[in-house]
């Protein structure tokens, strides 16, 4: 199958899988260039099809539903300024099992798509699962996908997930903050099961969240930068609680 016109009914459902709201209605979402689409493979995605530009030279994955797209319309359904010619369409996982126990790492509010998805690819590499609270980043955002490199494929990740029903399960909390009653994060316990709470970029962990979090954990900053990146503090915490346990 060849698409050469914008008009095409199938051209115009890719295009609008950029936007949320018909990301959220579709209960798909798109990924774009070939190391997306070869994690997607690999990791047995439940690809709809794959959409290559008619010039496309890379590698062909046989099994799939392949559509064809001119090479002067294929840029427009991309999120990229430099497309690869190859993307998929790909249905959203199905609800997974609530968090019990294990090692997770609760993103409060994250807005940046790219810093979710560098959380995602840093539990990946440290073992963690990640949750999400209500106002997050959209999990299925290009930008989110293609920050986590691969490992968005490979880590459960649990959506909308409101404090109150974390403490409801009985998990420790430890909250990163600037905070009086903070202790040095090399100082946390941090047995299993524990969540640690990262909070939004601009206002970090709720006022809320942060009163009912077990305890509170700080980074010290030695220059004069007033605070962190949220995905690098976040990478820190979780490879502490790694480091932690290698040496019990």
């Amino acid at each position: 199958m060849e698409i050469t016109s914008a008009k095409n009914e199938t051209y115009k459902y890719i295009k609008s899988l950029l936007a949320k709201k018909d990301r959220d209605r579709e209960g798909k979402y798109t990924v774009e260039g070939i190391k997306s689409v070869s994690d997607a493979v690999e990791a047995k995605a439940d690809i709809d099809f794959i959409a290559v530009s008619d010039n496309y030279g890379g590698k062909i994955f046989d099994g799939y539903k392949t559509v064809v797209i001119a090479d002067k319309i294929f840029p427009q359904l991309c999120d990229t300024k430099t497309p690869q010619g190859i993307m998929a369409v790909i249905k959203k996982r199905k609800s997974i099992k609530k968090p019990k126990d294990g090692r997770y790492i609760y993103c409060d509010r994250i807005r940046d798509p790219g810093n979710l998805g560098t959380i995602i690819r840093t539990a990946d590499a440290a073992g963690f699962e990640v949750i999400l609270s209500e106002e997050c980043a959209d999990l299925y955002s290009p930008k989110t996908v293609r920050a986590s490199m691969g490992s968005f494929f490979r880590v459960n990740v649990y959506e909308n997930v409101v404090y109150e029903e974390l403490k409801s399960y009985g998990i420790r909390l430890l909250g990163a903050a600037l905070s009086k009653e903070s202790i040095d994060y090399k100082s946390a316990d941090y047995t299993l099961p524990v969540v640690i709470v990262v909070g939004n970029e601009a206002n970090g962990i709720s006022s809320e969240l942060l009163d009912v979090c077990d305890n509170k954990v700080i980074i010290p900053i030695y220059g004069e930068a007033e605070s962190l990146n949220a995905a690098v503090a976040a990478s820190i915490l979780m490879y502490e609680a790694v480091r932690g346990k290698s040496l019990t």
